[in-house]
């Protein structure tokens, strides 16, 4: 039997080793989006996006055995500043927070020229929360979530 547990770990795992990682894009499904992959046995992650002027709304899907059983959809923004820049400061604290970013946790990490925040609430099974980086006092990246298991 699958847990919410288990889909949200391999999710976890999934995130660090595609846009953290800047490795497992995939050909997009979905005409205009971003598309990443990862694959481990019986699991599959797919992270699809659309970008526009810092905009960017998309949705994680976790499979196992073909089936979608855990799901989360995202909103952000950080027109503020460039894609690369705000690469630069969210895949290292997705890669160093990869156990508790975008999930149910509370987490507040400094990283030296920006502060990471990712507050959450719920459980595996049903969360939802919000994320933002700060460079001097400033707000320059923020992203709501919200998801679940839906196995």
């Amino acid at each position: 039997m699958i847990t919410a547990e288990a889909a949200l770990a391999f999710c976890l795992r999934a995130r660090t080793r595609t846009y953290a990682a800047q490795q497992g894009r995939t050909a997009p499904l979905l005409g205009g989006s971003e598309q990443f992959e990862h694959a481990e046995g019986p699991w599959l992650y797919r992270d699809v996006y659309y970008q526009g002027n810092g905009i960017f709304p998309g949705i994680e899907v976790v499979h196992h055995d073909g089936r979608p059983v855990w799901s989360m959809t995202y909103f952000g923004d950080y027109s503020s500043m460039t894609e690369g820049q705000a690469d630069g400061m969210l895949q290292p604290a997705l890669l160093a927070l990869a156990e508790t970013a975008r999930t149910h946790q509370h987490v507040e990490e400094d990283f030296g020229a920006f502060r990471y925040v990712s507050a959450g609430s719920g459980t595996p099974a049903e969360l939802e929360g919000f994320e933002e980086i700060v460079v001097a006092g400033q707000r320059v990246y923020w992203l709501r979530y919200a998801g679940g298991f839906i196995g």
